[in-house]
């Protein structure tokens, strides 16, 4: 495999062959998560991670697996989806709201955290994703598309 280009190594680019070496040690290293060796990873565009497993279907699939996450300079940021998968088995870096901060946080809004670092959200057994802290503030990235509007 050739050496990274310097632009590769400058914006923290992974390379598509290191992909599951580097997710699972994100995941340990943020979340002390460690999934099950039957679920794989890959690389599609904009540094997104995909999960899947492997099936006899695998030869005629046009596209394999779920949006899990995205590989981000500091981090794995990751999608609701991914959320579910860790959370479940993650030892640290999970916040837990209650209801009246998770509807908030459902409908796109931050949540006042003093809390560094990407942590899952969840509420009871709900996961809801990922947010960034900068020590004041756990940043929302749900999607817009997937928010809920209360009135």
């Amino acid at each position: 495999m050739p050496a990274p280009s310097p632009s590769e190594r400058r914006h923290g680019r992974v390379l598509r062959g290191e992909v599951e070496e580097t997710v699972r040690k994100l995941l340990k290293e943020q979340f002390d998560a460690e999934l099950r060796e039957d679920i794989r990873f890959y690389l599609g565009g904009k540094n997104r991670v995909y999960a899947y497993k492997s099936c006899e279907f695998d030869e005629i699939a046009s596209h394999k697996g779920i949006y899990f996450g995205t590989i981000e300079r500091d981090g794995l940021r990751l999608s609701i989806e991914g959320s579910f998968i860790v959370g479940k088995i993650a030892k640290k870096n999970v916040v837990e709201l209650d209801s009246e901060s998770f509807g908030r946080w459902m409908s796109g809004g931050d949540i006042e955290a003093s809390v560094k670092g990407y942590y899952i959200v969840k509420c009871g057994n709900y996961f809801a994703g990922c947010g960034k802290g900068n020590g004041r503030v756990l940043r929302n990235f749900v999607p817009k598309d997937r928010r809920v509007v209360f009135d």
